[in-house]
């Protein structure tokens, strides 16, 4: 008796391992697909935005942002083939630790990025007046550069205190770090938050002089994938660093969620500048969702103007 019990406890467990298996492989070919979706759709908002960035500030930080969700997305597609392959392909210690200590650091870039544009649009809708005439010009690309510069220290700092690649690593100075990069990821979480309930309040009273149409709710709802699908994943690169006990789904799960906060952001972009029952060429959708009304405008007063004269 206690031997067929035995037999039937380690047929259960077997079996338990081949489903948890089976669901890992499922997330982690969603992961793959989910991934290629958002290197495509990354790619052709640089594309797009590329030839007009300068005419709108708030194009610079959408594609600073798409740079930064393309380069996560190819490490994270190629770190998660040993996982997806079960052992028959596995990489050497250096190329994984340049692949995660890279994702990070554009995780970090991108997030940074979303606070920095949730904030200066909540300053365009709190002080239009001042924002139209005051503001410095190249202020976009200053902070767009000063962002990159910043987490690209934080990026060095990490790889030679807690990797091998620029000698010993040291663990106490390797923990303290990941504490800072904890603390940053709690300051800018809170900022972006505030900035964003208020600019959602602003919109919502209806200021004098609103700000541009479709381009505070891409805002907002970018805010909100991030919190809902962003978040996870640094969570789990927190709490793996810091050596905090997370469950152990959580893994696969935060690694989705990040393909799904990637791949979702241009899919907002053009359906928030798409027009119903309209085709419209996709550098004007783009166009759209940041809200540049003038330079549509004029579009369309050029398509009046040619169906004027071939009517005459």
């Amino acid at each position: 008796t206690m031997e067929s019990r035995e037999a039937g406890q380690q047929a259960g467990a077997a079996d338990g391992a081949q489903e948890d298996v089976a669901f890992n492989l499922v997330i982690l070919s969603l992961t793959e697909g989910l991934g290629l979706g958002g290197l495509l759709g990354n790619g052709a908002v640089l594309w797009l935005l590329s030839s007009n960035v300068y005419r709108n500030p708030f194009a610079i930080y959408l594609l600073d942002v798409a740079c930064a969700d393309l380069i996560f997305l190819g490490c994270h597609m190629v770190a998660i083939i040993p996982d997806l392959l079960q052992g028959r392909l596995d990489f050497p210690g250096f190329v994984q630790t340049s692949l995660a200590t890279l994702r990070f650091f554009c995780y970090i870039v991108g997030l940074s990025l979303l606070v920095a544009v949730s904030v200066e649009q909540c300053l365009a809708a709190l002080f239009p007046a001042w924002y139209s005439c005051r503001r410095p010009r190249h202020l976009t690309t200053c902070v767009c550069a000063l962002t990159w510069a910043c987490c690209l220290l934080l990026h060095l700092l990490l790889s030679g205190a807690c990797t091998q690649f620029f000698g010993e690593p040291s663990r106490h100075l390797c923990r303290t770090l990941w504490l800072v990069a904890a603390v940053l990821l709690a300051v800018l979480c809170c900022t972006m938050c505030g900035a964003s309930l208020m600019l959602l309040l602003q919109v919502e009273r209806g200021p004098q002089r609103p700000p541009p149409r479709g381009f505070p709710t891409l805002i907002l709802l970018a805010v909100l994938l991030f919190l809902f699908c962003g978040l996870p994943f640094g969570i789990y690169w927190l709490s793996r660093n810091l050596l905090w006990h997370i469950p152990h789904y959580f893994y696969h799960f935060s690694f989705l969620m990040a393909a799904v906060y990637c791949a979702a952001k241009p899919v907002v972009y053009f359906c928030l500048g798409s027009v119903q029952g309209r085709r419209l060429p996709l550098r004007l959708v783009l166009q759209r969702a940041l809200g540049d009304e003038a330079e549509l405008g004029a579009v369309r007063e050029t398509s009046r103007r040619g169906l004027v004269d071939i009517a005459a």
